[in-house]
């Protein structure tokens, strides 16, 4: 018998029926196999929520003074994620999550009317900066979360 096209159960349920010729055995061993399948991608998926948007979570509400920002003359202050669990889990700093995050707040039309910089006159001007100062900071964090653990490996 050709398997093309069959899904995948039905598959199953043929390369069963050559070992056992009850259809109820049959399907309850497909059941039982489709439940225990289920049960095993939700645990895994509530797992991953858990450890990951916990630690992000974790990291965002203890952050107080220990994020990294831009001074309005360019300059930059930077700080390695003082919790590192959700680096660790994602290869990202939950700072840059949480810039984006920012980016996604403040890029309303509402917003460019509170912005007074000198040589910004239009709202793409506006984004524009905004995205090459937050690239930056991004950029400036991965660099100095990867040299810290190149130190510890190191040490």
């Amino acid at each position: 018998m050709d398997s093309i096209g069959l899904t995948k159960g039905k598959q199953i349920s043929l390369y069963l029926s050559r070992l056992i010729p009850i259809n109820e055995i049959r399907y309850r061993i497909l059941n039982m196999k489709t439940e225990k399948e289920d049960k095993e991608t939700l645990d895994y998926h509530i797992e991953r929520w858990s450890s990951i948007a916990g630690s992000h979570y974790i990291a965002h509400d203890t952050h107080q003074n220990k994020f990294s920002y831009i001074f309005s003359n360019g300059n930059y202050v930077v700080h390695v994620d003082h919790k590192m669990d959700f680096y660790n889990l994602t290869g990202i700093s939950y700072q840059i999550v949480e810039l984006i995050h920012e980016i996604i707040k403040i890029k309303n039309k509402d917003d460019f009317c509170f912005r007074d910089l000198a040589g910004i006159k239009t709202e793409e001007e506006w984004l524009k900066s905004d995205d090459l100062l937050f690239s930056k900071l991004a950029d400036l964090i991965t660099k100095e979360i990867k040299y810290k653990k190149m130190d510890l490996i190191k040490s």
